[in-house]
């Protein structure tokens, strides 16, 4: 029996068929050996899961929204680390060796990936670096920037709320309020900037920003849920 940490990689899908073998690939080649990746897929006609072809990757169905998503797949993972992986975002090189020595520090609980995209847009590069400077300040990395936990953490944490938009955001509050240590790593994955793209970059940043203070005052995810689906869609 392998001595090294088991990594489960969950990754939440909506309508990924384009991109999700490129996902596992990736996962496959930067969490090497004693990993195992579980797809779950949210959408009513199991496109995801249709166009997976690796036999190796555990496949679930689930009702829709990501928070419900990542649940199921911590359910059914076997592995001693959970890390939550969207599937439009790539894993830099030995992921999994970085994950594995950040969990390993004294006291650390949970953690994350410094933001990156995937274009060399200047605006995007500001983005990112503003991003990573708030979440190095406040301790509170957004789901896309590839959160990772020790599977009994989690446990005891209660798993992601199951509300429809920032159960990233309270799920990391929850930890801060507990005073536990969240780690972010120098290491950047690369997400997908289609969407930011698609609204305008800072149109996009703005939202963000808008729908997080919004938050913050107390307004409901359902009500924030409904915001953001105007300017774009959000498994």
């Amino acid at each position: 029996m392998s001595s090294i940490l088991k990594i489960s990689v969950i990754i939440p899908a909506y309508n990924e068929a384009e991109t999700i073998n490129s996902c596992i690939a990736n996962v496959k080649k930067n969490c090497e050996e004693n990993c195992e990746i579980i797809i779950v897929d949210g959408s009513a006609d199991g496109s995801t899961l249709s166009a997976v072809d690796d036999s190796g990757v555990k496949l679930i169905a689930s009702p829709p929204g990501r928070a419900v998503q990542m649940n199921y797949g911590a359910q059914k993972a076997e592995g001693d680390i959970l890390l939550f992986l969207h599937a439009d975002t790539t894993l830099p090189p030995a992921a999994g060796t970085l994950v594995r020595k950040a969990l390993n520090a004294p006291c650390a609980t949970a953690g994350a990936f410094k933001l990156g995209f995937d274009t060399h847009q200047r605006s995007l590069k500001w983005i990112a670096y503003i991003a990573d400077l708030r979440c190095r300040i406040e301790r509170v990395p957004y789901g896309d920037q590839a959160i990772f936990i020790s599977r009994s953490n989690f446990e005891k944490l209660g798993g992601f709320p199951e509300i429809p938009l920032m159960e990233d955001v309270e799920f990391f509050q929850n930890i801060k309020r507990q005073r536990l240590e969240i780690v972010i790593l120098k290491e950047s994955i690369t997400t997908s900037a289609r969407r930011y793209l698609a609204a305008g970059p800072l149109c996009c940043a703005l939202r963000n920003t808008f729908l997080r203070l919004l938050h913050f005052w107390g307004v409901k995810p359902l009500t924030l849920k409904k915001m953001y689906r105007k300017k774009g869609k959000r498994s």
